[in-house]
């Protein structure tokens, strides 16, 4: 597959594999989970409650989280980026 658009990544000159896409649904996950953290602890501020604070450590591990998360899918990806690459020659098979 050439140039394939899958969950708002961009796989080009790749194909898909259970693995890619198990980690693109971590990634997808961890990212809506932070997302929600942020937007209910900005609720909670507007709203004057004190207790806001008690989100920041858990905002802080869903953040590292979705950073592993990202890594590891983009160090995934890179392995097919790695394969799909042409092979170098050595000296020896010129």
């Amino acid at each position: 597959m050439i140039g394939v658009y899958w969950k708002g990544w961009h796989y080009s000159h790749m194909e898909i594999c259970n693995q890619c896409l198990r980690l693109a649904n971590r990634h997808r996950g961890a990212r809506e989970h932070y997302i929600n953290l942020i937007v209910q602890h900005d609720q909670m501020i507007r709203e004057g409650k004190s207790d806001a604070s008690t989100l920041d450590i858990t905002i802080k591990r869903a953040r590292r989280r979705r950073n592993a998360a990202a890594r590891l899918l983009l160090a995934h990806r890179g392995t097919h980026e790695d394969l799909s690459l042409p092979k170098k020659m050595t000296a020896g098979q010129l």
